[in-house]
Order: structure tokens, then C-alpha cells, then sequence
């Protein structure tokens, strides 16, 4: 059991903290830092307005759709919000500290970005959307 509790937060450390971490040495080394900091501001702002705006809904009991899943979206769109904060505040420190780190500084064991994450949101949406459309008929 002890092993398995280890091997948790080693995978933890590597995929999380090191993943955060690689936001940080990511905006040291960015060409253009400011693009992406401006876009994913924007992008948290607006996941939060449409949060605040369901809880809204939530307490006046204005939305027309089931509330367990108005209640979950709201949850989720919440969740997603906060989980950008950490890569704004390190993508902001990178940029900071962008002359003090040098490339050698730079960690190997990173973990890199995959880019599959985007289609495994595409396709839950795609899978939502589907069933809801079979079960509309």
C-alpha cells in the first residue's frame, strides 16, 4: 500500500507540478509572451463571467435545461477557471525572471505538452451533444 501511495505522488510531482512548472520556463523562452498571457486572460475571464452568470440563473431558478447538468456545467466551468490560475501567475513569473533563467537552468524531465487534451474535449462535447440529439427524438 505504501508503494502505491509513492507512486501516486510521484505522479502527481511529475505530471502536475512539473507541468506547472513548464508554464513557467515556457514564458521564459516565449518570443511573444504578452499574446498568450492576453489569451488566456480572456479566455479565463469570459469561462468565469459564464460561471457567475449560471450561479446567477441558479439562485433565480431562470434556467430552462435540467438542473443537474446546469448545476454541473456551472461546477465545471468553475474548476476550469481555477485550474488557469496557476498558469497565469507562472506564466507572469516567467516572464519576470525571463534574463535570470538561462536554457541550461531548464529541467530535462519536463513533461511536454501532448496536444491531445484539446481532442478529448472536442470529443466528449461531440459525444454530449450526440446522445443529446438521439435522446431528443
Amino acid at each position: 500500500m505504501g508503494q502505491i501511495i509513492k507512486d501516486y505522488l510521484e505522479r502527481f510531482r511529475r505530471y502536475h507540478y512539473l507541468g506547472y512548472l513548464r508554464h513557467y520556463y515556457n514564458a521564459a523562452r516565449h518570443p511573444h509572451p504578452f499574446r498568450f498571457l492576453a489569451f488566456v486572460l480572456f479566455g479565463t475571464l469570459v469561462v468565469f463571467s459564464l460561471a457567475i452568470y449560471s450561479t446567477v440563473a441558479i439562485v433565480n431558478n431562470t434556467f430552462e435545461s435540467s438542473p443537474i447538468v446546469f448545476y454541473g456545467l456551472t461546477v465545471f466551468m468553475y474548476l476550469i477557471g481555477f485550474a488557469v490560475v496557476p498558469t497565469i501567475v507562472l506564466w507572469i513569473q516567467g516572464y519576470r525572471h525571463r534574463e535570470k533563467i538561462l536554457s541550461s537552468e531548464i529541467p530535462d524531465n519536463l513533461p511536454q505538452n501532448s496536444g491531445k487534451e484539446v481532442w478529448y474535449v472536442l470529443m466528449l462535447l461531440s459525444l454530449y451533444q450526440t446522445i443529446n440529439k438521439v435522446f431528443e427524438w
